[in-house]
């Protein structure tokens, strides 16, 4: 059994636990690890972008809870896997219950309660208020627990995204207030989760971290996975579905996006994380031929130019 006290650091200049650089005494270091890690979450989004697409070109009996569970669950199983075959099992380590709980909540919520807000608020609502909280409740995470204040660029590369993502959620007839809600605390799950994997991987590598928020979160929605069993592994289609979701969208992304986690702050990684509509957007358009209008078009370059400033913000670099 491997406890935090157990653990042995070896820093070199310019190191803290947790892997992360001190990026002040080196501009330029500070620079390419920002890069780095905003190319990590980048990547990570894309793949999680596919999501619809995926669910679009497979067979789709499964409701949204049934296929937000099962997602966890085969990511966190998966990730589980590889933790364990590399020797770094979450159980070898200590198990923070604070840390361990919140990154429980943070997985669920944003798994399970999305897809009801969408259901009844509309996709247009649900995205736009789902998506925009997030970035807020990171910026307001890393203020408290960092006294790390946004300054103007990631306020500017927020409001830039915020807008773009508008666009591509389009109009809405009506307002639900019950989803609303519903899509405000599914927003709040990622920058929990997200937290909770920065905590964490002060004392256990990366994989760990992942493998150990996500199997928590699994735990909480394997009720819901098994209760659709059947419907899930009913035929190739749907089997092929569920554990493309898994291990790619889960497992594979949120590897990426802990790394990203490494080197940036928490309110930019989840600013790029508004990325992920944009990617799917453009796959609707590309792939599923929707038609591409000219909304679809500025949204989708609002987005990249908030995220594109926000990586510029001062405060964009993970701080020890």
């Amino acid at each position: 059994m491997q406890g935090g006290s157990d653990v042995r650091w070896s820093l070199g200049p310019g190191r803290v636990p947790g892997g992360c650089a001190l990026t002040g005494h080196d501009p330029a270091e500070g620079r390419e690890s920002t890069f780095w890690g905003v190319a990590s979450v980048a990547v990570a989004v894309s793949l999680i972008g596919t999501i619809g697409t995926a669910a679009e070109l497979g067979a789709d009996p499964l409701s949204g809870f049934a296929t937000g569970a099962w997602r966890g669950v085969i990511g966190a199983a998966g990730l589980l896997m590889v933790s364990t075959l590399r020797g770094q099992a979450p159980w070898r380590y200590r198990l923070p219950v604070r840390w361990v709980a919140l990154g429980a909540f943070g997985v669920a919520v944003s798994q399970l309660l999305f897809f009801e807000a969408m259901a009844r608020t509309g996709v247009a609502v649900g995205t736009l208020v789902g998506i925009g909280v997030g970035p807020l409740m990171a910026g307001v995470v890393d203020w408290l627990a960092y006294r790390s204040r946004p300054d103007g660029r990631w306020l500017i590369g927020v409001a830039v995204a915020l807008a773009g993502v508008a666009l591509l959620s389009g109009g809405a007839e009506e307002v639900v207030w019950s989803g609303v809600v519903l899509a405000a605390v599914a927003g709040c799950g990622i920058p929990c989760q997200g937290f909770a994997m920065q905590q964490l991987s002060r004392d256990r590598p990366l994989v760990t971290t992942v493998a150990t928020v996500m199997t928590a979160g699994s735990v909480v929605m394997l009720p819901t996975a098994l209760g659709s069993w059947s419907d899930a592994f009913d035929s190739v289609e749907s089997a092929s579905t569920v554990l493309y979701l898994g291990m790619v969208t889960i497992t594979l992304a949120h590897s990426l996006w802990a790394a990203g986690l490494k080197r940036l702050s928490l309110s930019v990684a989840v600013v790029v994380g508004m990325l992920e509509p944009a990617v799917a957007s453009t796959l609707a358009m590309t792939v599923l031929s929707e038609p591409a209008t000219l909304a679809l078009i500025v949204g989708i370059c609002l987005v990249i130019a908030g995220v594109a400033v926000t990586s510029l913000s001062r405060t964009a670099a993970r701080r020890g």
